[in-house]
């Protein structure tokens, strides 16, 4: 049986150094920027997959650490030098 193809789909070209950009209207539509990372996978049917991952503690979970990016990075700063202060030495 034949797969559909939607009729909103974008064509991407593989360039050199298996490279691949996404069109700009698929990036703002899912919300990504340059810079942000993704896994990649192959499914069984060959599909290739790209999931974004997160972008840092605080967008993944956010307000958990602090309220701004700069408070979460703080927090975790504290915590880091609490474990290396408390960490037993062997």
């Amino acid at each position: 049986m034949e797969t559909l193809v939607p009729a909103d789909t974008e064509l991407v070209n593989l360039r050199a150094k298996n490279q691949l950009t996404l069109p700009d209207a698929i990036a703002k539509q899912v919300g990504v920027e340059p810079g942000d990372r993704f896994r990649a996978w192959v499914q069984d049917d060959g599909s290739i997959i790209l999931r974004r991952c997160s972008r840092s503690a605080y967008g993944r979970y956010p307000h958990v650490w602090g309220d701004t990016p700069e408070e979460t990075a703080e927090h975790l700063r504290e915590l880091r030098d609490e474990w290396e202060r408390d960490r037993p030495s062997y």
